[in-house]
């Protein structure tokens, strides 16, 4: 099982298009929703380059459209209705997301977003700890910013 979920992570990881901020926004508020203490405190390696610091981290939880772009609010409300459940997108939502990214983004975002929920989880219920912090590699296929 460990050889797959690291093949999932990594294919969803390397291959995304999404921009690498909108990438650690989603990913970091599925992070807090699962209370999962190794995936929030994950960084992007270089977080400096992408544009990223630890308040970027710190206030996906109610981010503010001075920090963070229309496509990164929609990624996190997207994360929050992933992990809620498909009864919490309303067609309002719908047409916000179909305005912003295209229909291979929303499905990149979908993936990410069930790796991050379910990956997550697993380290969340079995209270899994890491000793060192966790460092991600960027996709090499993430658009600019």
């Amino acid at each position: 099982m460990g050889a797959a979920a690291d093949a999932f992570s990594a294919a969803v990881q390397e291959c995304s298009t999404l921009t690498v901020r909108e990438q650690e926004a989603a990913r970091t508020r599925i992070a807090h929703i699962n209370r999962c203490i190794p995936c929030t405190d994950a960084r992007i390696d270089d977080m400096a380059a992408w544009g990223l610091d630890e308040a970027f981290y710190a206030n996906v939880d109610a981010p503010d459209p001075d920090r963070y772009s229309l496509r990164e609010r929609l990624a996190i409300g997207f994360a929050e209705r992933f992990a809620a459940g498909a009864e919490t997108f309303d067609d309002a939502f719908w047409d916000d997301m179909r305005n912003a990214f295209d229909d291979g983004e929303i499905v990149d975002l979908a993936a990410g977003c069930a790796k991050w929920l379910g990956l997550g989880r697993i380290n969340a219920v079995f209270d899994l700890q890491r000793s060192c912090p966790i460092r991600l590699k960027p996709s090499t296929q993430a658009k600019a910013a």
